[in-house]
């Protein structure tokens, strides 16, 4: 063997070791340089000059860093700065318009204070109620056809009766609203409604012109107090259509029966007990007459209403108190009676002639009234008992001297007493339209009876269904659609039918004992109008 010769065998192997060697080498230092790489901050490398720097030996790579932080800090603080000027910026731009905002503002308020709302419009309210209605149906008459010379007041009507059809619209109200705020302690009413005179013209009749005084309060038990003067309302009717919303259907049951209308001549003053009951609207479903404790009213008027001429000199007294036992646990809960005491509007020589001179018959009224009112129901029931009427012609004889025979009662007139009562109900069903629960389905029946001591009439009676759907379109104005059905005892009747809705002048009489008018029946389709 020579020295200094490698055989070939591991001269190849020494190469491959090198060349191995190397490969691993760059790879061990691309690996530190990827993980130098990852390892440093995330938003970038080294900057280049920094690099060079390092290569000239001019910057050890740990005093670069240091260089390059401090750098970055001055960086993010010059970009705070701008910040701070831009917002600056817009801050003075806001504040100068804020300023020319204003300044308009106040030009808008001096030119508005300049022009002044004439002092006969502040505190002015103007408002419309209307019902449209129509119905078609049909009604019993009982009359006396083609009266003879011969015939006379004494003389019985023929017993001829039959139906007669009904299909028509017709307007049943038209309130023009005109309030008016004189003082916080003053205020008045001024309301027209429309009327359909013989002829069939329309014209306006006045139903409300009051003075509205408003005393303050007597400690923490007779609150909210206002006092009418002039036609005005009587206490029962605007409460009792303050709980049943549907007055547009018709009217409620004393004053469809004919005992009495909704206002009248004279003075009154109402009030709560205990303040106001909070969030009524929320918890009943209602905030007229919501006392907490309750609310009363009380007042005396000439006793004709609003569409009759005063024929004697008395003047009936009507109150009414209403109680609310439990605010706290049924809020809803009420229980009212209602009182009048008087004299029928009558006048003595038309309508009795001399033997009953200074005579009016008597007019007494008791009603009981149970109320339960939720956002999703109301629910009523009412009793009444009363002697004689408003108009004066419920008694035993009407336009007849009382000397015996078939038609006498052999003692003198006296009012006749009468019964009656009424139960309503309301519903929401649950059914949404337009975001809201619109759609309403309510029940109502009366039942009365025009003599109910028998005086002159066995079965002077008459018992109504009332009962249909309501669509509550927006605040106070709703369509109605009803069906409606009167079935009368025999002796129920007037000369000249009964009229719409089952009311009539005089409900009993010997002359009409007998006519068995049998039933009526309408559908109705009704629009009120509210704004």
């Amino acid at each position: 063997m020579e020295i200094g010769r490698i055989a070939p065998g591991r001269y190849r192997q020494s190469l491959l070791k090198e060349k191995l060697a190397r490969i691993a080498t760059v790879m061990v230092g691309m690996v530190a340089l990827v993980g130098v790489t990852m390892m440093s901050p995330a938003w970038g490398a080294r900057d280049p000059l920094l690099e060079v720097l390092i290569r000239k030996g001019v910057l050890t790579p740990e005093e670069a860093s240091q260089v390059q932080k401090e750098a970055r800090q001055l960086e993010k603080e010059r970009e705070k700065q701008v910040d701070q000027k831009v917002n600056a910026a817009e801050q003075k731009v806001t504040d100068t318009v804020d300023k020319k905002v204003a300044a308009v503002e106040k030009k808008v308020e001096k030119k508005a204070a300049d022009w002044k709302l004439p002092d006969a419009l502040k505190g002015l309210k103007i408002g419309v109620l209307a019902y449209v209605d129509y119905s078609v149906g049909n009604r019993p008459m009982f009359f006396r056809p083609n009266p003879t010379a011969a015939w006379n007041a004494f003389t019985p009507y023929t017993r001829t009766r039959g139906h007669v059809g009904w299909n028509d619209f017709r307007l049943t109200r038209g309130y023009l609203n005109i309030e008016k705020e004189i003082t916080p302690w003053l205020h008045a009413r001024y309301t027209p409604d429309i009327h359909q005179d013989s002829t069939g013209d329309w014209k306006f009749r006045t139903k409300y012109l009051y003075a509205e005084f408003r005393p303050p309060n007597l400690g923490r038990v007779l609150t909210n107090m206002k006092s009418e003067i002039g036609m005005s309302h009587i206490p029962w009717l605007d409460f009792e259509e303050h709980v049943n919303p549907y007055r547009c259907q018709g009217t409620m049951a004393t004053e469809r029966a004919g005992l009495m209308n909704s206002a009248d001549l004279g003075v009154n003053i109402r009030g709560y007990f205990g303040g106001r009951l909070a969030n009524a609207k929320e918890v009943i479903g209602d905030d007229h007459y919501d006392g907490r404790y309750g609310s009363w009213h009380i007042g005396v008027y000439n006793g004709s209403g609003y569409h009759a001429t005063e024929n004697n000199e008395n003047k009936p007294v009507e109150y009414r108190v209403t109680v609310r036992p439990l605010p706290d646990y049924l809020p809803g809960f009420q229980a009212s009676y209602f009182g009048l005491y008087g004299k029928g509007n009558a006048s003595s020589a038309d309508k009795y002639g001399s033997p009953f001179a200074n005579y009016y018959p008597d007019w007494v009224t008791h009603l009981g009234f149970l109320s339960f009112q939720h956002p999703w129901f109301i629910l009523t029931a009412q009793t009444f008992a009363a002697k004689g009427n408003q108009s004066g012609n419920w008694v035993t004889q009407v336009n007849m001297p009382l000397t015996g025979g078939w038609y006498g009662t052999g003692r003198r007139a006296d009012s006749l007493w009468t019964r009656g009562y009424s139960i309503f109900g309301d519903v929401k069903i649950p059914i949404k339209i337009k975001d809201d629960y619109r759609l309403h389905a309510f029940y109502r029946t009366d039942w009365f009876n025009a003599d109910s001591a028998k005086e002159i009439a066995n079965d002077a009676k008459y018992t109504k269904l009332i009962t249909g759907l309501a669509y509550h379109i927006y605040k106070h104005n709703m369509l109605l659609l009803v069906y409606e059905k009167t079935w009368y005892g025999r002796d129920y009747g007037a000369p000249n039918g009964t009229g719409y809705n089952g009311t009539s002048g005089t409900v009993v009489s010997r002359l009409t004992n007998g006519g068995h008018l049998g039933d009526d029946e309408r559908f109705q389709m009704v629009f009120q109008i509210s704004y």
